[in-house]
């Protein structure tokens, strides 16, 4: 059994705090500690994030990666430009993703290995290339990081296990617990996001839907567990977390901004509640 020792006496891994390498920011009031540890729990791990367009999984997103910013310091990656009240970022794009796709192969010696006709080859010779970038240059890049990735379909399409983006973001996936890293992606439908790649890494699925009752707000619906078995099938563990996020709500977290103004929406910003009503 692996222990450690502080301050002269044994501790057990299970008695370790997980976001020692993230320290809290101070000066907090027992609200924003309140929020902080609940972020503590989805601290790490793969996570999907499903729901209808207009249901706030982009709402969702930016508020986990923001919210980590403040809390703990974490680098944030994203695969698009935020708006400039977010702040410090790093682009993360099929752009960025393909730049070091190429450098590694460059480097192996491999560069066209993409003009290929061989399928299984240049899936083998990209999934070698990420391991490398991942285990090398970009380590530093992640480790400790929160990667936001809005358009999972656009890597991770399970009609195209071929995309060189889904073998480099399987890559990533793969060693989550060593690199300390959050991933985040959204789409709006599980079935279409790739097995291999990314729903076998799933630690945490999220479910968004457009409140009835609060204005400008999200409800989330977060589940631990992991897809088991050729169909897939949703194993939870313990119970579901109930969140409830204000877009338009302006936060001392945000420098007085509110999550709407970190990001591009395509929602409706004044969209109201509509009551249900029983026929």
């Amino acid at each position: 059994m692996v222990t450690t020792v502080k301050d002269n006496q044994i501790q057990f891994a299970e008695e370790l705090d997980e976001m020692e390498d993230f320290p809290l920011r101070s000066g907090l009031d027992w609200r924003s500690k309140k929020e902080a540890e609940f972020l503590r729990t989805i601290a790490r791990g793969v996570m999907l994030v499903t729901g209808q367009p207009g249901s706030g999984k982009d709402l969702f997103g930016i508020s986990v990666s923001s919210l980590n910013k403040y809390y703990f310091n974490r680098r944030i990656l994203l695969d698009f430009t935020p708006q400039e009240a977010f702040g410090q970022y790093t682009l993360f794009n099929a752009k960025v993703m393909m730049q070091e796709i190429n450098k590694m192969a460059k480097m192996a010696g491999t560069e066209n290995y993409l003009t290929s006709k061989d399928e299984k080859e240049k899936d083998g010779i990209t999934e070698e290339l990420g391991k490398k970038w991942v285990e090398g240059e970009g380590e530093a890049l992640l480790k400790g990081s929160i990667l936001y990735l809005s358009e999972l379909k656009r890597y991770c399409y399970n009609r195209n296990p071929h995309n060189p983006f889904n073998k480099f973001i399987g890559s990533i996936n793969s060693i989550w617990r060593h690199l300390d890293l959050l991933v985040i992606g959204t789409h709006v439908h599980k079935h279409e996001i790739d097995q291999y790649s990314y729903l076998e890494y799933v630690t945490h699925w999220a479910k968004c839907s457009w409140s009835l009752t609060r204005p400008n707000t999200t409800d989330v619906k977060i589940n631990r567990g992991a897809f088991i078995g050729a169909n897939n099938v949703y194993n939870m563990e313990g119970k579901p977390v109930i969140l409830h996020i204000d877009g338009d709500k302006h936060r001392e977290a945000l420098n007085g901004h509110s999550f709407y103004e970190l990001y591009h929406t395509k929602n409706m910003v004044n969209l109201k509640p509509v009551l249900r009503q029983n026929m």
